[in-house]
């Protein structure tokens, strides 16, 4: 189908062009569904323009002179064919005039543009899609989506593709997509939209080359709801393929595509939206919604990961018991991995669980190593493995394995500030700083970057600014986490009371719902009732807390001559 040279790839006529290296028709870079003989006939007209090409020709080169078929009705179908999708008349013609018994001229200007070198591409963002549905509630459909095309482009070999949580910070932006690019530094972009009505989905997307802002391809769909998998599997390797085409022409790109119950995946997708939010009642929902899709599709084996995920946050945050929300997250990730091994989600919280829960080094390292092998370009599969290494101790391991978070995730006000935490954990203060304060610039009120940030200006003396970023911290969230530390900052710079009374606040709350007892001994050591912090400490291991493991953090370096410091960390399984 293709114009064989000397004759150029791209040929522009009024709104339209013809790509004849793709095969494509398209009206102001949106392609255009055209049959294949039609596309044919058009593409010789293009080549000569202002000439009159006899339906002897046409029929030669297009339809073959030994072919016994109805060939006049063939070109005739064929003609009004392109005029209904030229928007042209054979009365008044702008672009095909018919000279009768005869053949066809193309009457309107063609600009023959030079053929162009394959752009390279090596780098890749999926802007969030617009939900064009009307109803924002919504939102979580057009948001999964997105993940979903991120995640099917993701598997591209030797493309870096953006992780959601950057990209997601530019829904609904007005910047221009050339700026977009710069920012997140990536050669292409992806932008689109979802409408869905009923059981109807429509999705339209474009892939467009950000440095010349200018359209490669673009695609659109419409399917019933229940074939959204396949959707998905049909979009992403579409557009894989024609990243393929400029980048690798050779490689082929397949995807094996599970058929999941339509019910049980929305109900994923809206579990997922709720446990992004990260507040104790959105998890619990997001839990609900998993067990939703779980009980439509018991071999789903995504949402067990999912739900993993939900209850390893519960008990990471404190928000429930250790020993109730862990073994529930280990439980489901085994089942997840029962059902599909390679369910990377899964690998990464039962590494979490081993490291958080169990104390299993070794287990945890396999887990964490597994789950980067099957998703090299998922910034969480890196950041866990990261954290690892930090925990343990491998400091220069743990900032180098960082690099790749932020090359896939550069502008997440999370990965940003858990780097702060790894270069607190290091040391390197003044290092950790910079990190958290450039999370900051993107969130403000981000509470995590506001904690660890206070935590490395505490080591450097600086306890009034640590104070003031602790309680702006404390006061944007209910964390008990971000109180005790408060407590301690106080009770380091002298105001004792205010000190004793978040402890007594603490242990009041404790009456009426979990309080990890861990948080309580931070705030015991900045007082320097350290018989009452390693009573509370050892309750803290008793409980299997996982902040227990913050005991080689440099916070509680004044501890490490302390006999019941070293017994407690040796039973943790953590590097002296």
């Amino acid at each position: 189908m293709a114009l064989e040279p000397p004759y150029p790839a791209i040929l522009r006529f009024g709104l339209f062009e013809v790509d004849a290296r793709a095969g494509e028709l398209r009206k102001q870079g949106v392609r255009v569904k055209l049959q294949d003989q039609p596309f044919r006939v058009l593409t010789l007209l293009l080549k000569r323009p202002g000439e009159v090409v006899r339906r002897e020709e046409l029929r030669s080169q297009i339809w073959g002179s030994d072919m016994f078929i109805d060939f006049d009705n063939g070109l005739n179908t064929s003609i009004n064919k392109l005029r209904e999708t030229l928007g042209d008349s054979a009365d008044s013609p702008t672009f095909i005039e018919t000279l009768p018994r005869r053949g066809y001229k193309f009457i309107a200007p063609v600009e023959k543009l030079q053929s162009q070198h394959a752009p390279q591409i090596d780098s890749l963002a999926v802007l969030p899609l617009d939900n064009l549905s009307g109803d924002p509630a919504q939102e979580y459909f057009s948001d999964g989506l997105t993940e979903e095309l991120i995640c099917a482009l993701a598997t591209i070999p030797s493309l870096r593709v953006i992780s959601r949580t950057s990209v997601m910070l530019y829904k609904g932006s007005r910047k221009s997509l050339p700026a977009i690019a710069k920012e997140l530094n990536v050669d292409a972009v992806v932008e689109g939209s979802v409408s869905r009505s009923d059981q109807k989905l429509r999705i339209t997307v474009q892939l467009v080359l950000a440095r010349e802002d200018r359209h490669l391809w673009s695609g659109r769909y419409e399917r019933d709801l229940g074939e959204i998998l396949q959707l998905q599997a049909e979009l992403g390797k579409c557009i894989a393929h024609q990243v393929h085409k400029l980048v690798d022409p050779k490689h082929a790109h397949s995807e094996r595509v599970r058929q999941v119950h339509p019910q049980a995946y929305e109900a994923c997708l809206k579990g997922n939206f709720f446990r992004d939010k990260m507040t104790p009642a959105d998890l619990e929902k997001s839990i609900g919604f998993f067990n939703r899709a779980i009980d439509l599709d018991p071999a789903y084996a995504r949402a067990f990961g999912d739900l993993s995920r939900s209850y390893f946050y519960l008990g990471l945050f404190g928000m429930g018991s250790p020993k109730e929300m862990f073994p529930k997250a280990r439980a489901n990730a085994a089942k997840a991995l029962e059902l599909d091994e390679s369910v990377a989600s899964a690998h990464n919280a039962l590494a979490a669980v081993h490291v958080f829960y169990d104390w299993d080094w070794a287990a945890a390292e396999a887990e964490s190593k597994r789950a980067v092998e099957l998703s090299p370009d998922e910034p969480v599969t890196h950041a866990h493995f990261a954290d690892y290494l930090s925990i343990r101790g491998r400091h220069s391991e743990a900032v180098q394995a960082y690099n790749r978070v932020l090359e896939l995730d550069p502008i997440s006000r999370v990965h940003l500030g858990h780097l702060g935490l790894i270069l607190y954990r290091a040391r390197r203060y003044d290092d950790s700083i910079a990190q958290c304060r450039r999370a900051l610039e993107i969130d403000p009120n981000y509470a995590n970057a506001l904690w660890f940030l206070a935590l490395s200006l505490e080591q450097k003396g600086e306890l009034p600014e640590a104070i003031a970023y602790l309680e702006k911290a404390a006061s944007l969230s209910q964390g008990s986490y971000y109180q005790a530390q408060l407590g301690r900052a106080y009770a380091l710079a002298g105001e004792r009371a205010k000190a004793l009374d978040i402890l007594d606040e603490l242990n009041a709350v404790s009456q009426r719902k979990y309080i990890s007892p861990f948080d309580i001994a931070v705030v015991y050591v900045g007082l320097g009732d350290l018989t009452s912090a390693f009573k509370c400490l050892e309750e803290a291991y008793q409980q299997r807390v996982f902040r227990i493991i913050e005991l080689t953090m440099p916070m509680f370096d004044n501890l490490r001559s302390d006999p019941r410091w070293q017994d407690l960390v040796r039973r943790i399984g953590l590097s002296q």
